[in-house]
Order: C-alpha cells, then sequence, then structure tokens
C-alpha cells in the first residue's frame, strides 16, 4: 500500500481495515453504504469521497469484489478484481 498523506486520518484507515477483514472474502464490498457508515461512526474531518477512494485501494490490495452502489442506482454494479483484470 502506497504512503499515505497526512491528511488522512488513521483512525479511518483501521476502521476500513477492521471491517474489510471482517467480510467474507466473496461478498461484494458496497463502497458507498461502507463508506457512509465509517462517515458516521468514525469522528474525522475527511470527505465521502476520501473514504471511498481508501476503500477502493484497500479492497483492491485484498482482490475483493467490489459493489459501487451509487444512491439512486436501480442496479448494482459489481466488479470482480479477477474480470477487471482480464479485460
Amino acid at each position: 500500500m502506497r504512503e499515505l498523506p497526512k491528511s488522512i486520518d488513521a483512525d479511518v484507515v483501521i476502521e476500513i481495515s477492521r471491517l474489510l477483514d471482517d467480510r467474507a472474502k466473496s461478498a461484494p464490498v458496497p463502497v458507498h453504504k461502507l463508506a457512509s457508515m465509517i462517515s458516521n461512526s468514525v469522528e474525522t474531518d475527511l470527505p465521502t469521497a476520501s473514504i471511498e477512494e481508501l476503500i477502493v485501494e484497500m479492497a483492491m490490495t485484498r482482490q475483493l469484489p467490489m459493489l459501487f452502489d451509487l444512491p439512486g442506482a436501480d442496479t448494482d454494479n459489481v466488479i470482480s478484481i479477477a474480470l477487471a483484470r482480464a479485460t
């Protein structure tokens, strides 16, 4: 993983890591929902978009599938890392 900038909150990184490690490896990570959950449970000045970026980066290093569950979207946007690399 890359070195984090000073503006990144270590508590957010720890919480993301904990939540990703506790997930089933085959279940997609709901990026937006997880970011909202973290921003509500951890006191941080990071915007939700920055938290989402960290989640994506950390999920990629763990090779976890991700669900980009944008608010108001009618369909699920699941991306498997293995499939994304094959294209």
